[in-house]
């Protein structure tokens, strides 16, 4: 992995998640808003209903981010306790996923004066700073190409990779901190195609190796995926959904923090469950 994104690992490891810039008493919930809405492009993901944008308005100001990978009952009382105001996350709250908790977190939330920020695909197709780039330099993939339409972008990434896959997984179970699941079906090793999350489709799996790529990194699978590497001879990382996600929504928090000069934590949950 590149001296630099070691460094940027080793910070937020340190300190728990939490960043800082110099302090402004209240900063602007809307141009909060602005500045997120443009660097992320959301316009251009407005058919992904309720996944990217303000979600959930609950007050003018914020002296506190926090973000999160999930809007989970977890880390809605993290950012309460936190002390936040907003809090921005990669995966909202849907209603047909949630169920009746959607209803239930949106009323704690309003009740504690937290709004809601969400950046789903908004998030998964930024050029430079997307779930698949971070994941990407943290593994020591230098990016050259982008692949699989999602929602308006592109959501995967692929390009180099020195050393073996053994040295792959070693460093995914080292900096992602969970036990990852392998299968090794190559010949050879050297041009790796990342989808972050959830990439069970086989249809995204052969576009990485129509890219010449030798190696497939995402966050969990099906039986189908297994089998599809196994006969295709693509080796298979699979590095859970939070794991292979958290890192971007972290950095995007630190760009925020840096931007609105605000404090900004991160908000964590349980790698080995999600």
């Amino acid at each position: 992995m590149p001296d630099a994104a070691q460094e940027r690992h080793r910070r937020r490891r340190g300190t728990g998640g939490r960043y800082t810039c110099a302090v402004h008493a209240n900063a602007s919930l809307d141009e909060i808003v602005a500045y997120l809405d443009g660097l992320l492009e959301v316009q251009k993901f407005a058919s992904e209903v309720g996944s990217n944008g303000l979600l959930h308005r609950a007050g003018p100001g914020v002296s506190k981010i926090a973000v999160a990978l999930n809007t989970s009952l977890t880390t809605i009382a993290g950012a309460v306790k936190a002390g936040a105001q907003l809090l921005v996350v990669h995966h909202t709250s849907w209603p047909g996923i949630d169920l009746h908790l959607h209803d239930e977190k949106l009323q704690i939330m309003g009740a504690a004066g937290l709004s809601l920020y969400g950046a789903h695909a908004a998030l998964d197709c930024a050029p430079g700073f997307s779930t698949g780039w971070v994941l990407a330099e943290l593994l020591g993939v230098s990016v050259d190409t982008t692949f699989l339409e999602y929602e308006g972008g592109q959501a995967g990434v692929a390009g180099s990779c020195a050393g073996t896959f053994a040295d792959l997984i070693q460093r995914a179970r080292e900096l992602l901190r969970v036990e990852v699941e392998a299968h090794e079906h190559a010949k050879s090793f050297g041009r790796v195609g990342i989808v972050p999350g959830g990439g069970i489709w086989t249809s995204w799996m052969d576009e990485a190796r129509r890219l010449g790529c030798d190696t497939y990194v995402t966050g969990e699978v099906s039986m189908y995926t297994r089998m599809f590497a196994k006969e295709c001879g693509m080796n298979l990382l699979i590095g859970t959904h939070y794991a292979t996600e958290a890192p971007a929504i972290r950095a995007l928090g630190e760009r925020l923090s840096a931007h609105a000069g605000i404090p900004c934590e991160f908000i964590a949950e349980s790698p080995d469950v999600f």
